[in-house]
């Protein structure tokens, strides 16, 4: 198999496993960022604080590594997203939108820090994403931070 396979996909995206973004977060890697059918998809729960937690980090690294070496990855795509139970105990943890905001960025920006470290040769990019209501239509927002 690995002999034979001629074409790699050449993206890695991180995001957490709450439902709420799950179509939303593939509509916007395939469309907006025209990525379809050329990235690997990893989510678990929590997943910036996974890759920052030292109990749970090296675990989680080694899972990247996998499609890093086997699929020859160049670039990682890490999604964060307002209101995130497992994470951050949700909204209600902070008193403010902007607390929410400039936690999870710093995360952000941390798990990009070790992406690095972990895979030098990765381009790192971050993104965060907010829900907003509207007549009984929720439209979605990826923010992307530098």
């Amino acid at each position: 198999f690995f002999d034979k396979k001629t074409k790699w996909c050449d993206s890695l995206v991180i995001t957490c496993t709450d439902f709420r973004f799950t179509t939303a977060t593939q509509e916007f890697i395939n469309n907006r960022l025209g990525m379809k059918g050329n990235y690997d998809y990893i989510s678990i729960p929590g997943s910036i604080k996974n890759l920052l937690d030292r109990n749970t980090r090296d675990l989680v690294l080694n899972k990247f590594g996998v499609s890093v070496r086997l699929h020859h990855v160049k670039r990682v795509i890490i999604l964060g997203h307002e209101d995130c139970s497992i994470g951050y105990g949700g909204t209600k943890n902070f008193k403010e939108p902007i607390d929410e905001y400039k936690t999870i960025c710093k995360d952000l920006k941390k798990a990009r820090t070790r992406m690095g470290i972990r895979f030098p040769h990765l381009k790192v990019y971050l993104y965060y994403a907010t829900i907003l209501s509207n007549d009984h239509q929720r439209i979605y927002s990826f923010k992307q931070i530098l």
